[in-house]
């Protein structure tokens, strides 16, 4: 990107300070640009069917020369990188682990969540499977400086809210997450910041550059005249009044988050300079909120009110473009090769809004699993998967915006996700507490349901020695992880999820090929690397069991040993010959030459 100001680059949002609105100084260019983003856009998308499902794609744009091509100056092939092998854990920082809560820690004044240090006193639950998870990739989301619950109403990008601890805190966090051979990803927040931002509050005063940090437009809400017809995502106007500038600044979420203005340079290279600052640090990847947002039309035109129809306002040509841009910016800071950076992105839409992406490189998909069989799942993989690197994907199965997998599914159906969301081809992503199968609080409000304190043990959850900043979900007392590892139970929902990450230590699921075959209930796969053993891996997501010959409809050899069962022991040779049986949401694998 850098901070040369092309005039093909130049901000239309920059110019006259009396609320007239400036294009750009070339338009033809910026329109033929869109009309040959549209060309492309409905070229690929011709002959492909809508899919409606509750998938929203999740997505890393790694570099292309990491992908095990011949080192030219070494006979031995590039490393693969971490991000496309190692599983991921997702961690809501103020409710994983209060520091003054762990072993003899001492409470203190106005803690009661979740710190840095918390987080660095867990790493061994966090990498080790036989102590806790397994992942050597940290999801950390949103801890900037903010004067919000979702850390997302930003006041400055580089620093860290102190309720988490210091910027030494966090130095020394990465110093041992590489001591530990781990990866930390942190939340990046391009599209907005919050209203107490000195940017902002520049942008107000119309001072310097920073007039046009932002998008403002003359308007008179209390005669309901607003620049154009856009809503944001409440279904509310997307302009809001400041008395002090005199006109209304674009927010396309809530009123708090007024839009950066993309299209002027001096806005980008800001952005450029945060990712650099992390980067220095030690950041090994960044997740983009709400990229669908970056940039809008540059006309400020009217949307055509027809249901889905956000053309000008979501999923803009230009947005592929500046990712492309900041992932050029990762790829600067490779030290050696199986290093690289990652950049990841959400997209919430479906699958034809965000085909834009994919062509720059999107490889990994966020998927919340819906209820259904076999077959539905089946198809739904297949059909957000057709056009992407099956290695590459990211599957995750609920966030801090959704409810958790055990409620979603209920808990008889949680082994059986969490083993398709293991074994298909690519990156688990889980959710702190989902390997103990922690449910949304019955009885606090979305969002806050869904981000109770990790449940470490039966007294008080093991979280803090303070109240914590939100109830604790009542469960805790049978749900946690010290009971779980105390059962006699071998197949207690954390040992199950354990077993599933030490079987894919085997490279077959780290990069092998898939085939699928899906009959009714019954979902099916294989995968195989060459040269190394194959898998065949069945669930059974219906509630009656299931009796079918598998090894015919999947063409592999009848003998057959069983290395992992969600639900019984494991260990022995059988013959597939023969019917094979499964119980109601029970899921095998099974190990073939």
């Amino acid at each position: 990107m850098g901070s040369e100001k092309d005039p093909q680059d130049k901000s239309p949002f920059i110019g006259n300070h009396d609320g007239s609105y400036k294009g750009p100084e070339n338009e033809e260019d910026v329109d033929n640009c869109c009309r040959r983003n549209f060309r492309w856009i409905l070229a690929f998308v011709v002959g492909m069917a809508v899919v409606v499902v509750g998938i929203s794609l999740f997505a890393i744009y790694a570099n292309n020369s990491s992908d095990e091509e011949p080192n030219p100056t070494s006979n031995k092939p590039n490393p693969t990188p971490w991000y496309n092998k190692e599983a991921a854990y997702e961690i809501l920082p103020e409710s994983f682990q209060d520091s003054s809560g762990f072993n003899n820690g001492t409470a203190q004044l106005g803690e009661g969540v979740g710190d840095i240090k918390g987080m660095e006193n867990r790493l061994d639950y966090i990498k080790d499977y036989t102590k806790g998870v397994g992942s050597k990739i940290l999801y950390i989301n949103s801890m900037y400086k903010s004067n919000d619950d979702d850390h997302m109403v930003v006041e400055d990008h580089k620093e860290l809210d102190s309720l988490f601890g210091t910027m030494d805190d966090f130095d020394n966090f990465l110093k041992v997450t590489k001591q530990n051979e781990m990866y930390v990803i942190m939340d990046f927040i391009p599209n907005h910041t919050g209203r107490s931002n000195e940017w902002f509050q520049k942008s107000i005063k119309k001072e310097g550059k920073y007039a046009d940090y932002y998008i403002w437009a003359q308007c008179d809400p209390n005669a309901g005249i607003y620049p154009n017809n856009w809503m944001n995502i409440r279904g509310k106007p997307a302009w809001t009044f400041n008395d002090t500038r005199k006109e209304c600044f674009l927010h396309q979420l809530e009123d708090d988050k007024p839009d950066l203005n993309l299209w002027n340079p001096d806005v980008r290279q800001e952005l450029t300079d945060i990712l650099r600052f992390w980067l220095d640090k030690g950041v090994d990847g960044f997740h983009v909120q709400n990229v669908q947002y970056l940039y809008e039309d540059h006309n400020l035109g009217n949307e055509t009110l027809i249901p889905g129809n956000t053309g000008q306002t979501r999923n803009h040509p230009q947005n592929a473009k500046i990712l492309q841009d900041w992932k050029s910016v990762l790829d600067t800071n490779v030290t050696e090769p199986g290093k690289e950076k990652a950049l990841i992105i959400t997209a919430d839409d479906d699958l034809n809004a965000t085909l834009v992406y994919i062509e720059a490189g999107i490889t990994m998909v966020r998927m919340n699993l819906l209820s259904g069989n076999g077959a539905s799942l089946a198809e739904r993989i297949e059909n957000k998967l057709k056009e992407a690197d099956f290695k590459k994907s990211g599957w995750m199965v609920s966030d801090k915006y959704s409810s958790r997998l055990a409620s979603k599914e209920g808990p008889q159906k949680t082994k059986a996700l969490l083993t398709l969301q293991a074994t298909l081809p690519g990156v688990p992503f889980n959710y702190y507490g989902n390997e103990i199968g922690m449910t949304d609080h019955p009885d606090l409000l979305v969002p806050k349901k869904y981000r109770t304190p990790m449940q470490w043990n039966s007294n008080g959850t093991g979280f803090s020695k303070n109240r914590p900043w939100v109830d604790r979900n009542p469960k805790y007392v049978t749900i946690n992880v010290e009971t779980e590892d105390a059962e006699e139970d071998e197949y207690t929902t954390l040992k199950v999820y354990r077993k599933l990450q030490k079987l894919r230590e085997n490279e077959s699921f780290r990069s092998g090929e898939m085939r699928m075959f899906r009959d009714g209930d019954l979902l099916m796969y294989t995968r195989k690397a060459e040269g190394f053993p194959g898998y065949l891996v069945a669930i059974n997501f219906g509630n009656k069991r299931v009796t079918k010959s598998l090894y015919k409809a999947m063409g592999i050899p009848s003998q057959v040993k069983v290395v992992f069962h969600s639900h019984k022991p494991d260990n022995a040779t059988i013959d597939l010959s023969r019917n094979y049986t499964l119980d109601a949401y029970h899921a095998v694998a099974l190990q073939y030459e």
